[in-house]
């Protein structure tokens, strides 16, 4: 470098900015690129923070290395600071960016309260803005703070409650009893933690509305946390029935409710005890496992409509049904619907389906010792796997059907509807069930006798033959549906749904007994 360049500084720090800056520029430029494309949502803060950096520099050290204006000169003190604001708000960017990478989710920073973030980031700002004014416009921090403190004692006494609150909010995070999404209950509300900030906690209640508690309220009062220290929950209902009933059936069929309810967990597996028998009642609990209790409702109400139907399938009386009751069969309880098919009338029912091609006589035979039964929209009426050693008739309602493939998937097999049968693979082969049958809607059901059904087809031949015929047709449909998923699955594709469809239609008509329905 020139002697007569070194000689005159200001002459050096200008052509050092003018060479400089661009240079400085590009740098600036590519390290926001690469910082981009490692993180999109990160350009916009630290952009403008890097934009104000640069040429805050540029200005400081042009007013005093180029131009010698003097350090006190109000040009020169705005100059600087504009450039240590910036290189304040630099800082802060590149701390955000840190705290919101993608290993901040599951790293130890998620485990940082935002509310002590926020005062982590305030302390630097303060502490940022006390050296701009103590070291660019000379003031003397120490009367301030005396000021500030003579004020601060004021403003406490004015803001006592805004303080408190905010020092409560300090407390709550910091303990982590709670966080966003988890479900909380205090006084008589329960609601979900949506937000959480410096004084106040917000829950969005199960009616959907938004309730704002200060922190200085939930701080002095007991709250319950349902989503802590694990998201499952037991939830305890109470049922009612008469006295005489054996606990053992009760429980039996309030266990069968419980594990048919959606939302319900096999493990930790419901429980089912006997809490109290007075006043001619027994009182029953019900120990339910969930996951979600945001679904709480629609799992209490899900669970007492199963139990309802259980307890008609068993010929459970509840206490405020009439004694008599007790001596009849639940399918006699003729109960909210004037369509349900009694006793009295299952034959003529039978009769009206053409289910079976039989004498009168027969029919009779074959009715003897039949049970009707009702099943609730979403039951499973047949499970797959198990050993009934009886078949239904669909007398009212329809039900959705399905076969478990080799990797434990349901493929549809259609719908039942009125007069078909449902389990008569299972129950004549005495093998397990090869379906699952769920109700689609209110379902009415007859469980006919596995005794009487063989006594009619030691009886009639003709009626053994075509219900043999009937079954194999059966097999063949499931062993058909059950090989195009194999093909299908080792495709990764779907069965057609053309040929799916001409299956379950050769199979409806190939039924001869009833001709409706396969398996």
């Amino acid at each position: 470098m020139p002697d007569w360049l070194l000689q005159e500084s200001w002459l050096a720090w200008g052509v050092g900015l003018l060479i400089g800056f661009p240079l400085l520029t590009i740098l600036f430029g590519e390290m926001l690129y690469r910082i981009e494309s490692s993180n999109k949502g990160s350009r916009s803060s630290l952009g403008y923070a890097l934009y104000f950096v640069l040429p805050g520099l540029v200005l400081w050290l042009l007013l005093t290395n180029v131009l010698e204006l003097d350090d006190s000169n109000v040009w020169v003190r705005l100059a600087a600071t504009l450039f240590w604001i910036s290189l304040i708000y630099l800082g802060l960017a590149l701390f955000n960016l840190f705290w919101s990478g993608h290993t901040a989710e599951e790293g130890w920073q998620s485990r940082i309260p935002s509310l002590v973030l926020n005062i982590v980031r305030m302390f630097f700002i303060l502490l940022g803005i006390a050296f701009v004014m103590s070291s660019v416009w000379g003031i003397d921090l120490g009367k301030m703070l005396a000021a500030l403190g003579v004020g601060s004692i004021v403003l406490g006494l004015a803001l006592q409650d805004t303080l408190g609150g905010l020092f409560a909010g300090i407390t709550l995070i910091s303990a982590r009893q709670f966080k966003v999404g988890d479900w909380l209950k205090t006084g008589d509300v329960t609601g979900q933690v949506v937000t959480v900030n410096w004084y106040s906690v917000t829950l969005k209640t199960l009616e959907n509305d938004l309730l704002v508690i200060p922190n200085s309220v939930l701080a002095r009062d007991t709250f319950r946390n349902y989503s802590q220290p694990s998201p499952v929950h037991m939830e305890r209902i109470i049922i009612q029935f008469w006295e005489e009933h054996p606990p053992s059936l009760v429980r039996k069929a309030l266990l069968e409710a419980a594990h048919a309810t959606p939302g319900v967990l096999e493990e930790p597996s419901p429980q089912v005890i006997l809490r109290e028998l007075a006043d001619d009642a027994g009182a029953y609990e019900a120990l339910l496992y969930f996951d979600d209790y945001g679904q709480i409702d629609v799992i209490r109400d899900a669970f007492l409509t199963r139990a309802w139907y259980a307890a008609k399938r068993y010929n459970i009386v509840f206490p405020y049904e009439d004694y008599q009751l007790y001596h009849f069969a639940g399918s006699e309880m003729n109960r909210g619907s004037d369509d349900l098919v009694t006793p009295e009338k299952l034959l003529d029912r039978l009769v009206e389906l053409e289910v079976f091609e039989l004498s009168a006589e027969e029919m009779e035979d074959l009715v003897r010792g039949a049970v009707i039964q009702r099943f609730g929209a979403g039951e499973q009426i047949l499970r797959a796997g198990e050993e009934y050693g009886k078949f239904f008739v669909v007398l009212r309602g329809s039900a959705r059907k399905y076969v478990v493939d080799h990797e434990g998937r349901e493929q549809s097999m259609g719908t039942a509807e009125p007069g078909d049968l449902i389990g008569v693979v299972a129950a004549l082969r005495h093998c397990k069930n090869m379906i699952t049958v769920y109700a689609s809607s209110d379902v009415q059901v007859v469980e006919l006798s596995l005794g009487s059904v063989e006594q009619v087809l030691k009886s009639n031949p003709q009626f053994a033959q075509d219900l043999e015929q009937d079954i194999e047709v059966r097999l063949e449909t499931i062993d058909s549906i059950l090989q195009r998923s194999d093909r299908a699955g080792r495709r990764g594709d779907g069965a057609h749904p053309a040929d799916l469809r001409q299956l379950l239609s050769r199979n409806r008509r190939s039924a001869v007994p009833s001709e409706k329905t396969e398996s």
